[in-house]
């Protein structure tokens, strides 16, 4: 009993100043993003070579904003996400997952390192990218961050969940997860975009019957108004 509430309290003397130090930041608005679609970025993995963030269409993504060496929350997130989606299954079979550094010190090595202390399976994708680059997919998924004096990034506690069409359909907070959510959040996605799918053949139709409905009233109105012939 004395152990484990030692260990509670080491564990939120760890965490309070994380948390107190992203007071500033705010986190995503899904009522904002929703539907954002997130460009195709060229990225650059952890062997040094470039993709583009495309490749990951297709399947529901997860998005995971991190920096490698930050002593608090980003090692959670991480663990967390990888402990839940073990009892989803394999990353790059039916959803995929990319973790991605915002901080300019991180590089290949970095994420390699970061890939082997966290012990993330094969198919979970990281990377870095160029300032352009990585601004234009932070700013997409309304994710923010910001350099600290001492060092360090305060930023969003989040992970991100793009539809197969890589559009932003939500988010999850904190940096513990479990499976049963991630699922739904996961599956919710793919629904999503089946919905738009099948409703866009509805909504040409409409956008059509709009425009003869528009044109036969421009065209009796206009009758309306000419004048009578002498």
């Amino acid at each position: 009993m004395i152990r484990a509430l030692g260990i509670a309290v080491l564990a939120g003397a760890l965490t309070a100043p994380a948390l107190r130090a992203q007071e500033p930041v705010t986190p995503p608005d899904i009522s904002q993003t929703r539907g954002e679609l997130v460009p195709n970025v060229t990225l650059i993995d952890e062997d040094s070579t470039t993709f583009h963030f495309a490749i990951l269409q297709g399947k529901p993504i997860i998005v995971s904003a991190i920096f490698t060496s930050c002593p608090h929350t980003c090692s959670f997130i991480t663990s967390s996400l990888r402990d839940a989606l073990a009892e989803i299954g394999e990353p790059g079979v039916g959803y995929e997952v990319l973790t991605i550094s915002f901080d300019p010190a991180d590089g290949p090595a970095q994420m390699r390192n970061y890939r082997e202390r966290l012990e993330l399976p094969a198919g979970w994708r990281l990377a870095v990218a160029t300032p352009e680059n990585l601004t234009a997919l932070l700013d997409a998924i309304d994710f923010h961050y910001l350099s600290m004096e001492g060092g360090g990034f305060a930023h969003a506690n989040v992970i991100t969940i793009l539809d197969p069409e890589m559009r932003v359909a939500g988010y999850m907070h904190g940096v513990t997860y479990n499976a049963g959510d991630l699922r739904k959040e996961l599956e919710r996605a793919v629904r999503g975009t089946s919905l738009v799918h099948k409703a866009r053949p509805l909504i040409f139709v409409i956008g059509v019957l709009g425009v003869i409905v528009m044109t036969v009233v421009l065209v009796a109105t206009g009758r309306k108004q000419r004048p009578a012939s002498a």
